[in-house]
C-alpha cells in the first residue's frame, strides 16, 4: 500500500490569522525556528506567509529616513498585505508521492496539510518526508554514489556572501560546497545567507526607497560551515540521509579519501528518489 501525507506529516499546527499584525507573525517565526507559516481566515488556509514574503514586503520610506515613520507603517501591516495565495496544499489521504512531486515542481519546502473537512492538521515538509525514509528499512537506497550530484556548483571562501547567495537562489539549491584551491574547507547554506541577510534589512530600516546591498562587506568564508558532515561515495545512502537530520542540514558534500570533492547529496535527491518515475498524470492513465 502506498505511504500517505498522514501517515508522514508533522502534526502540529502552527498558524497566523490573515488579518493578524506582520509583526505577530514575525515573533511565531522568530520564537519557534520556523520559516514560514500557513494563514488561516475563517477557519480555512487562505494563503503562506514565509521569511522571504516577510523580507520582500517591508516597506520603502524614500526621502524621509525615519525610525518612527518605518515603525507605524510595520505596525499597520497585516499578513495578508505579504502572503502568497493562494497556498498549495495537500490532504492527509493524499499519496505522498503525489505531495512529493507538488513541492518538488513549485520549488517549495513545505505544504499545509488538510484533512477531508478542510482543516489543518499539520505540515509536510521536507524534513518529515526524510525522516520517514529513514525510519523505513530500505536495502534499495544503495550507496551516496548512486544518488549524489557529480557536476556540483561550487564557491570559494573570498568570493561575496551576497554572489553566493545569488548562485543558491538562481539554482533553487541548499548548499554549497567552499573550495580553497582544490581543498573542501566549508559548505555553505542557503538559510544561514538569507538569514544574515534578513538581519541585514531589519537594521536597514527601509529607509531608502532603494533595497539596502545585500550582504555588505561580507565573504563566503565569514559565514560558511566547517565540514564535518560530507560523506564518501561509497558510504550507505541510508547513512547519508541520517547525518542530514543530525546536522538539521539539506546538503551533504561527497568527498574521497584524500579530501577532493566528489559531489554533494541533497535532500532534493531524496525527495526525487521517493518520487522515481511517478508523475500525477501517469498515474491517473
Amino acid at each position: 500500500m502506498d505511504v500517505t501525507v498522514g501517515e508522514v506529516r508533522s502534526p502540529q499546527v502552527v498558524s497566523v490569522g490573515a488579518h493578524e499584525g506582520l509583526s505577530a507573525a514575525v515573533v511565531k517565526m522568530d520564537r519557534l525556528g520556523l520559516r514560514r507559516l500557513p494563514v488561516l481566515h475563517g477557519g480555512r488556509v487562505v494563503g503562506i506567509v514565509t521569511a522571504g514574503d516577510v523580507r520582500r514586503g517591508l516597506p520603502r520610506l524614500g526621502e524621509r529616513p525615519s525610525a518612527w515613520d518605518f515603525t507605524v507603517l510595520v505596525g499597520r501591516m497585516r499578513v495578508e498585505d505579504v502572503m502568497t495565495q493562494p497556498a498549495l496544499t495537500t490532504r492527509t489521504d493524499e499519496e505522498l508521492r503525489a505531495a512529493v512531486a507538488r513541492m518538488l515542481d513549485a520549488r517549495i519546502g513545505a505544504l499545509p496539510v488538510l484533512d477531508r473537512n478542510g482543516t489543518l492538521v499539520g505540515m509536510l515538509t521536507r524534513k518529515d518526508v526524510l525522516r520517514a525514509e529513514v525510519r523505513r528499512p530500505r536495502l534499495t537506497w544503495g550507496s551516496v554514489g548512486q544518488h549524489m550530484n557529480r557536476g556540483v556548483l561550487t564557491v570559494t571562501v573570498d568570493i561575496p556572501a551576497a554572489e553566493a547567495l545569488a548562485r543558491l537562489r538562481e539554482g533553487g539549491l541548499h548548499v554549497l560546497p567552499v573550495l580553497e584551491g582544490p581543498h573542501l574547507v566549508g559548505v555553505v547554506h542557503a538559510r544561514d545567507l538569507e538569514a544574515e541577510a534578513e538581519r541585514g534589512e531589519a537594521a536597514h530600516g527601509g529607509r531608502s526607497p532603494d533595497p539596502p546591498p545585500l550582504l555588505p562587506g561580507r565573504a563566503v568564508r565569514d559565514l560558511m560551515r566547517p565540514p564535518v558532515g560530507s560523506v564518501s561515495e561509497d558510504a550507505p545512502m541510508h547513512r547519508a540521509m541520517e547525518r542530514m537530520l543530525e546536522a538539521d542540514v539539506y546538503g551533504l558534500p561527497v568527498v574521497s579519501d584524500g579530501g577532493r570533492l566528489l559531489g554533494v547529496v541533497t535532500v532534493s535527491d531524496v525527495l526525487t528518489t521517493v518520487l522515481g518515475g511517478w508523475r500525477p498524470e501517469a498515474a491517473e492513465g
